[in-house]
């Protein structure tokens, strides 16, 4: 499970370290391989291997003839890239998905338990404070008794 939030700089050549927590994901016989794609509301989503097929499932179980379910596959599987970990626990963020996220030259990483969404920290803070005055009524809606 992914939790917790941190913030790390981008270098110059475009790389960023992953935070150890989340590299403790990786099961010793894993590839070192993050999917990145395009996520929801201005974000980047990054998957281990086996979370990313479980959403792959979901992609594939929709109906080809739905405009709508071909239009998000088209943009889901073409935004994604297989971003391998190097050595010191960095990935390279491709150019693309920097700019689909408005990242610069830092980025936050925010754990949500299968994945991780990669945020510009300004971005983040605009997101989280346009939702923090109704937390506890989306909590309410969650769990219902």
């Amino acid at each position: 499970m992914f939790v917790g939030s941190y913030t790390h700089a981008i270098d110059t050549k475009g790389r960023v370290n992953v935070p150890r927590k989340f590299l403790d994901h990786f099961r010793a016989d894993d590839a070192r391989v993050l999917f990145a794609t395009q996520g929801l509301d201005g974000c980047v989503w990054l998957f281990l291997r086996d979370q990313f097929d479980a959403v792959v499932a979901q992609v594939r179980s929709s109906s080809l003839g739905s405009e709508e379910a071909r239009a998000f596959s088209r943009r889901f599987f073409g935004s994604t890239r297989e971003l391998d970990v190097d050595a010191a626990g960095r990935i390279l963020l491709p150019k693309e998905l920097k700019e689909f996220g408005g990242i610069g030259s830092e980025a936050r990483f925010v754990g949500m338990d299968t994945r991780i969404e990669l945020w510009a920290p300004a971005r983040w803070e605009k997101q989280a404070g346009q939702h923090e005055a109704n937390y506890e009524e989306h909590a309410k809606g969650i769990f219902r008794a």
